[in-house]
């Protein structure tokens, strides 16, 4: 029991020594420093420390002089108090922090955009994750993949969702590979219920992409050693080229009603039917609109 109440004084913000003494006095009453000294086994030196600390913080009260006895205030009234003073010093360094940011800011010269921040490197899985999710939450128009392993964002990938809501476009060709995967298996028919375009290429592509409104973009690169980059491109010439590519395996892929004729399951027959009734568009409809439109 004592170990979990000098836990819980630490996550409020003392340290492992005033946790100690504090609870010292709250079992033995009133102490002396070196009364406090002789239970605890610290130094009587660090323990006047120790005590004089924990009287600016409010948690303990003590007479003049040396030799004088220290005892806790309340502590349903004096830890409470911790926190607000906890608050206190955040608002207060917030205050700092903008003053300080605009101060800091107006010393900066402008300068041009170089070519590392056009181009980056993303070198963790957990990183290209929350580009991603970034990424799909600023796209306005557009968000067009490749869907290959391997797979980094958050299973089901909820912002999609969000993001088809406010009317972004979401085509997606998938490898057929992947299609019984664990990442997409479970989550298809919803993904297309939502409104993603789905179509199906029969082979390897060449790797994975993500392109953003055709400005921004995503790829994947698998290096030397199973070492494995993602490069984050912010260039809306390469954007638009890799939007060409794009739209070029598009029409080499096969619809997703296609890829179900030829391999009906259960998932898949609900997927055909989501996508037909579900958006009100037929195949031929959908053949009518123009993917190559690049904006």
């Amino acid at each position: 029991m004592a170990e979990d109440f000098r836990l819980a004084l630490q996550e409020l913000g003392l340290l492992p020594a005033e946790a100690h003494v504090y609870l010292a006095l709250v079992r033995n009453g009133a102490l002396s420093g070196s009364a406090v000294a002789s239970v605890t086994g610290f130094p009587r030196s660090s323990v006047y420390l120790t005590l004089n600390s924990l009287l600016d913080k409010g948690l303990i009260e003590g007479g003049p002089g040396h030799g004088s006895r220290f005892a806790v205030v309340l502590p349903k009234k004096a830890l409470p108090s911790l926190v607000v003073q906890e608050k206190e010093a955040i608002a207060q360094r917030e205050k700092i922090a903008a003053r300080l940011g605009r101060e800091l800011s107006s010393l900066l010269e402008p300068t041009e955009t170089t070519p590392d921040k056009l181009i980056q490197v993303i070198r963790s899985p957990r990183g290209v994750a929350e580009r991603y999710e970034r990424l799909q939450v600023e796209a306005r128009r557009s968000n067009e993949v490749f869907v290959k392993a391997p797979f980094f964002v958050t299973p089901g990938n909820p912002v999609q969702e969000r993001s088809s809501r406010h009317g972004v476009r979401v085509r997606a060709i998938y490898e057929r590979a992947v299609l019984d995967a664990a990442a997409v298996k479970p989550y298809l028919a919803k993904w297309v219920a939502q409104g993603e375009e789905v179509r199906i290429y029969d082979g390897k592509l060449p790797h994975k992409l993500a392109i953003f409104d055709r400005k921004r973009a995503l790829v994947h690169l698998t290096m030397p050693g199973d070492q494995m980059r993602t490069l984050y491109i912010d260039h809306l010439e390469l954007a638009v080229s890799l939007g060409i590519a794009f739209d070029a395996l598009w029409q080499h892929s096969e619809p997703l009603e296609d890829a179900d004729e030829e391999k009906s399951s259960p998932d898949t027959v609900a997927i055909r039917v989501r996508k037909r009734t579900g958006s009100g568009q037929t195949r031929r409809s959908r053949k009518s609109k123009n993917p190559h439109t690049i904006t």
